[in-house]
């Protein structure tokens, strides 16, 4: 996994962001969990942090260690998601835009054909936080981005001894109905 060593740096720095920012008025700090990903076996936990008035940053993280084929597709993978949030009304409610990235490692088979390999991607992303009550929301969120994707692609059961594909693909880079949980 060598391609997770240099976000593994980033994953550092943006905790350290988080928790040592300065307190702010409202709310803080979220912690959530995307719907969707949890539909795919990805079990994913995500903390979200206020940094001013309209700014949050939000680092995810997402696996999906089982073997499990649903209509002959199995994919197994760990996903590191860090996004800087603009908030049009005031963090955690209502309309938002971010930057978002992913970087992540992954073994997707369909049917015969295995993709096994790395990603890297960042792009921009669209969300609207229904806020439920004093401590709860719901989010919805949509984006797209770029991704260099680097794998081994073959088919069978034999992999080749280097990385055959390598390609630099638009993806979607968030889809997410995520509930999360507001500390006050």
């Amino acid at each position: 996994m060598p391609i997770l060593r240099k976000p593994t740096l980033w994953l550092l720095l943006i905790i350290a962001v988080m928790f040592l920012s300065p307190r702010a008025e409202a709310q803080r700090l979220a912690l959530k969990t995307n719907a969707i990903d949890w539909l795919m076996l990805s079990p994913n936990l995500t903390a979200e942090a206020r940094l001013s008035q309209r700014l949050t940053l939000q680092l995810g993280v997402a696996a999906n260690p089982t073997k499990i084929s649903i209509a002959d597709v199995q994919l197994t993978n760990f996903r590191v998601e860090p996004e800087l949030r603009y908030w049009f009304n005031r963090p955690m409610a209502r309309h938002f835009i971010a930057l978002s990235a992913t970087a992540a490692t992954f073994n997707l088979r369909l049917k015969e054909r295995h993709f096994n390999g790395d990603a890297v991607g960042a792009g921009v992303s669209y969300g609207y936080a229904l806020v439920l009550s004093d401590h709860w929301n719901m989010e919805a969120e949509i984006g797209v981005g770029l991704a260099h994707i680097s794998a081994k692609n073959y088919r069978g059961d034999i992999a080749p001894n280097t990385r055959n594909y390598s390609h630099i693909r638009p993806v979607p880079i968030r889809v997410g109905l995520s509930f999360a949980y507001i500390f006050k």
